[in-house]
């Protein structure tokens, strides 16, 4: 598809980024090591907080990935077809082909990219409160 550039096939889905979303990961990484990170951890080297700035904006990217890749899980299981994941400026989407055969299948597959998102977060913040003692 034009403006996008296709990642593979992770879990057999076929998976692209639009360009719009690596202006994010561009925008994300400077607004984090230009004012952020220095604020948050000051005393390093400008390269550090721009490693660190380009981590953040990556990790925002694969946990969108993980959000979309559980929709398509469920939705495959489902036996609903999914034609591809597109990653872009806004978020995410999946693009099924067919619908869910109850409103059940649908509710589940709906959920399952929040509720991967969430557990997601939860894990980040355990893991920070860990090294945080």
């Amino acid at each position: 598809m034009r403006g996008h550039l296709r990642l593979g096939r992770p879990l057999g889905f076929p998976v692209e980024i639009s360009w719009s979303t690596l202006v994010v990961v561009v925008i994300l990484t400077w607004a984090l090591a230009g004012g952020v990170l220095p604020v948050a951890a000051p005393g390093h080297a400008t390269v550090s907080y721009y490693v660190a700035g380009l981590a953040g904006a990556l990790s925002l990217i694969g946990s969108l990935l993980a959000h979309e890749l559980a929709h398509a899980v469920v939705a495959r299981r489902s036996g609903v077809q999914v034609e591809r994941l597109t990653l872009w400026l806004f978020g995410g989407v999946a693009t099924l082909r067919g619908d869910p055969r109850s409103p059940q299948a649908e509710l589940r597959i709906a959920a399952v990219g929040p509720a991967t998102s969430l557990a997601i977060a939860i894990a980040l913040a355990a893991a920070w409160a860990a090294l945080e003692q």
